[in-house]
């Protein structure tokens, strides 16, 4: 049984026996990883790795032709840096290999194509915007190869790398590039005189991680195009070698079939019809799903379109489907012309289909008015482009986001960046909660008689998991516990607050800015509600990936930030409180499906009330 926690040793008061280093372990040892980069390398050699046909004729020069994302095929783009070309190649890439583990192709294709893009730009082409960068992609049976190539001088890569083995400054400028790059379990090598980088991705076959972080708060109003990516744990660096990573690469399924599939799912889970013929199932989805409506309705209904000062030529549509996708919603691909002779341009939208019309209605008023107040600068709240009359559901977003925090910590995975990014949400959220926002007032106690309905919720969970009475009889400990401290607080004044705060609301968009996202439960109410929900998250993460130190130090770094700007600042006991009830409500939402999920949140409530100290709770996790 778990060990109760000796007084004064609590999760958010000071623990003694600290470790030196507060670091993550991968980060320390990461020396010892193979490294990915081998020059020896050819493009012939990793052409042939990925079983790349000979190319006959010219490439494709169009990145959102639907060949991209079925046949094997050669495109070749170019652009001015990153900002105008990482976009369009993660839409891209993301459908091509809708099959493949979401982390997995986070870290070794997207992370290292955008570095590339950046080092073209900035070192390569010396942020000369008359300078052209090229990019060309050949997408096989077995993977893609992206050659990265810029306009500038090149370097010497031999030297330059022989002084990165031997950890010394390499560049002149400092940089990591190298470092980057060596992140990813893809191949890497240049060539050109140092101009072209190549990068190779193959997919793995064995899937890299188990189901989403129990920590995830959810939506409830998922829907086609707005399909719940599996969460896949991130590969620890250093526990594999290349050969083995090699070995375990082979052709993906079709991600086509992958997109239709999920697509298919989604419809049948709102009751839009899956008709069979014979062998042949006709799909009839909703007009999220069709170009030529969408770009009607846009063209009809939005101001810009509808009076002339611009037109809108095209509309390509990358759903959200697969392992591969995450849980913003499809993209949609805009190329807008003036009248005037301007150059074409180029816009993503993404769109969130609701599953009722009034939590589109709540999502799209609230997100206006937070964009309108222009709350903070630290986290941005994205325009809200349009909810169409012809499908209210819809909510369309002038955004486009690449990944969710907790993705983006896994693979930061330092203490520097969850301190920021915990510095950042605590500015955040008081700049909300004292904002003058108008937002419908609902209840002030949320532990008042829904508690009760929560609990039995959450109990049915856990007694259909493996051993479900142990981790039963803990939460009921844990349960009485909440309620002891539920009697002893007092109500707080109301502000405007998230409703729904998590860590998978907080996305990094393509433009490299944080965003807040899903508004449906915004509303005036307890503003400890927010905090509870980001802290709740970080005791989670911090529990599987780092130590008690490391929680302890974000933990203090989210409080003392939002009292500092907070109009009415809240001490380490209520805060307590609302994260043992944000672990609470992720637990009667039934969420975690499998026990080590159960395990976790179980865990990370015991911590958070004291009843177990971070030892145990690391021994029952293990």
């Amino acid at each position: 049984m778990p060990r109760r926690a000796r007084s004064g040793r609590g999760l958010f008061r000071r623990q003694t026996g600290r470790r030196k280093h507060p670091q993550p372990r991968t980060e320390r040892c990461s020396c010892s990883r193979k490294r990915m980069i081998d020059l020896s390398y050819t493009r012939a050699r990793l052409l042939a790795e990925i079983e790349a046909a000979d190319s006959e004729g010219e490439p494709l020069s169009n990145i959102t032709d639907p060949r991209v994302a079925t046949r094997d095929v050669r495109v070749r783009v170019c652009g001015r840096g990153r900002h105008d070309l990482f976009p369009l190649l993660k839409a891209a890439l993301l459908e091509r290999f809708a099959a493949a583990a979401r982390l997995q192709l986070i870290r070794d294709l997207l992370i290292p194509l955008r570095n590339a893009l950046g080092n073209a730009f900035k070192h390569g082409n010396g942020r000369d915007p008359t300078k052209t960068i090229s990019v060309e992609l050949v997408l096989a049976r077995k993977g893609a190869l992206i050659a990265v190539t810029d306009e500038g001088a090149g370097f010497d890569v031999a030297v330059t790398f022989r002084r990165f083995q031997g950890d010394e400054n390499y560049f002149v400028n400092h940089g990591c590039g190298f470092r980057n790059l060596h992140r990813a379990m893809s191949s890497v090598s240049y060539e050109n005189g140092g101009r072209t980088v190549l990068l190779c991705f193959q997919p793995m076959e064995d899937d890299l991680a188990s189901s989403s972080c129990p920590a995830s708060t959810g939506d409830s109003t998922t829907a086609p195009g707005e399909t719940p990516a599996e969460g896949h744990a991130a590969h620890e660096p250093g526990s594999s070698r290349r050969e083995e990573a090699r070995s375990s690469k082979s052709e993906i399924r079709n991600p086509k079939s992958e997109i239709d599939q999920g697509l298919r799912t989604s419809a049948a889970t709102l009751g839009f019809s899956v008709r069979a013929h014979g062998s042949e199932a006709v799909e009839v989805f909703p007009n999220i799903l069709d170009e030529e409506w969408i770009r009607t309705s846009l063209s009809t209904e939005l101001p810009e379109f509808a009076n002339g000062q611009t037109r809108l030529e095209s509309c390509r549509i990358y759903a959200a489907g697969g392992r591969a996708g995450d849980c913003c919603g499809n993209r949609y691909l805009l190329r807008v012309a003036g009248h005037n002779g301007e150059p074409m341009e180029t816009r993503i939208l993404t769109g969130r289909f609701h599953a009722t019309e009034a939590a589109a209605v709540a999502d799209f008023a609230a997100a206006t008015r937070l964009h309108e107040a222009k709350i903070s600068k630290r986290v941005l709240i994205p325009r809200p482009v349009a909810r169409l009359a012809a499908e209210p559901r819809l909510v369309l977003y002038n955004f486009d986001s690449w990944m969710n925090l907790r993705e983006f910590l896994t693979f930061r995975n330092s203490l520097k960046s969850l301190r920021h990014r915990s510095e950042r949400i605590g500015q955040t959220l008081a700049a909300l909660h004292r904002s003058q926002v108008s937002l419908p007032v609902m209840e002030t106690d949320p532990l008042g008689a829904g508690l009760q309905t929560m609990v039995t919720r959450a109990v049915t969970n856990l007694q259909m998991l493996p051993r479900g009475s142990d981790l039963v009889n803990h939460f009921h400990a844990c349960v009485e516990r909440l309620q002891e401290r539920a009697a002893s607080r007092g109500a707080r004044p109301l502000a405007p607050i998230h409703g729904a705060f998590g860590w998978d609301c907080v996305h990094y968009g393509v433009d490299g800015c944080f965003y807040l996202y899903r508004f449906e439960m915004c509303r005036q109410a307890d503003p400890g509600l927010d905090l509870g929900g980001f802290a709740a998250d970080l005791l989670c993460f911090t529990l599987a990936h780092h130590d008690a130190e490391v929680f302890r130090i974000c933990h203090d770094t989210l409080l003392s930030n939002y009292n500092a700007n907070a109009g009415h600042p809240i001490d380490e006991d209520e805060l307590r409180f609302h994260v043992a009830f944000a672990l609470l409500d992720r637990l009667q939402r039934g969420e975690p499906r499998k026990k080590a999920a159960a395990r976790q949140l179980i865990g990370a409530l015991n911590v958070s009330l004291d009843m177990w100290d971070w030892a145990a709770a690391r021994e029952v996790l293990s």
